[in-house]
């Protein structure tokens, strides 16, 4: 995978550095406002929300954030589940792939996450009608 060139759903050395990082994760997440951050006893776990499709169809979608930011994000359905078949899905928990561990960057936000995970929608769904996988795979 090239390096992603996204500023607006990246951040900056500093900003990705600062205390306050949630206050920036937060800014960039607004770009989806379907989506919330979720957590319990003053952690945050999770950004959950919602994702439409070119096809007009929403799927619940649910980021996990264990080892946030040192750790690439799970992406998983929230109340629906990937077809036993599709590609590009991480079989051993049914977890989205939208990209591998070693592509994962400090400075990537969740928004850049939910992005991508729109992506990987669309092409599902192109995927379910014409079972072909759209655009290049990589290698899980």
């Amino acid at each position: 995978m090239p390096e992603i060139y996204a500023p607006e759903l990246t951040l900056t050395t500093a900003e990705s550095q600062a205390s306050n990082r949630w206050f920036f994760e937060r800014e960039r997440l607004r770009k989806f406002p379907s989506f919330q951050f979720v957590g319990s006893g003053g952690q945050i776990t999770a950004a959950e929300g919602t994702l439409n499709t070119q096809f007009g169809n929403t799927y619940a979608i649910r980021v996990g954030l264990r080892n946030f930011p040192f750790k690439k994000p799970t992406v998983s359905p929230k109340d629906w589940s990937i077809h036993p078949n599709a590609p590009h899905k991480f079989n051993n928990d049914g977890t989205i792939c939208i990209m591998r561990e070693d592509q994962w960057r400090g400075y990537f936000t969740v928004a850049l996450v939910v992005a991508k995970t729109a992506i990987w929608l669309n092409k599902y769904e192109l995927w379910k009608r014409e079972n072909i996988w759209p655009g290049l795979g990589q290698s899980h």
